[in-house]
């Protein structure tokens, strides 16, 4: 059995029973819609994250946006261009109660690297692959 199969299996093994809600992250950096890609770019500079999920004026979540889109735009126009222009306003979402591999296999079919977590309309986390992985090695050492 090679070892990509060996680690697969491991991993579904570490996985099984896990939620969405067992590994997401609570607490989520958003960005407004009416920020520009300066503030963008400054939110990056402090978080690290490479995706944020966009919100509104009422806090309901509209969008996400990524360091890739960021970087479409040249640095002397990250003043002048608004997030709500170039986010994505397709929405990846999973259910706190969501297992875990269906999120994983999620995130694979759909190219990307996080999931919003939603409850009815309200964002209440963001489960992305490393927090995946870090859920499956606690388990594993645990």
């Amino acid at each position: 059995m090679e070892l990509n199969r060996k680690f697969r299996k491991l991993l579904n093994a570490q996985l099984r029973d896990m939620t969405v809600e067992d590994i997401m992250a609570p607490e989520v950096v958003t960005i407004n819609e009416d920020a520009t890609f300066a503030q963008l770019y400054s939110l990056i500079s402090e978080y690290h994250h490479v995706g944020y999920p966009v919100v509104n004026k009422e806090n309901e979540t509209t969008g996400v946006i990524s360091y890739k889109d960021l970087f479409r735009v040249t640095r002397e126009d990250w003043s002048n261009i608004r997030v709500k222009e170039r986010m994505s306003t397709r929405l990846v979402c999973v259910s706190p109660g969501d297992d875990v591999i269906d999120a994983m296999e999620k995130m694979t079919e759909e190219g990307i690297g996080r999931l919003l977590v939603m409850e009815e309309d309200k964002l209440v986390g963001i489960v992305s692959r490393s927090s995946v992985m870090d859920g499956a090695i606690k388990r594993l050492l645990a």
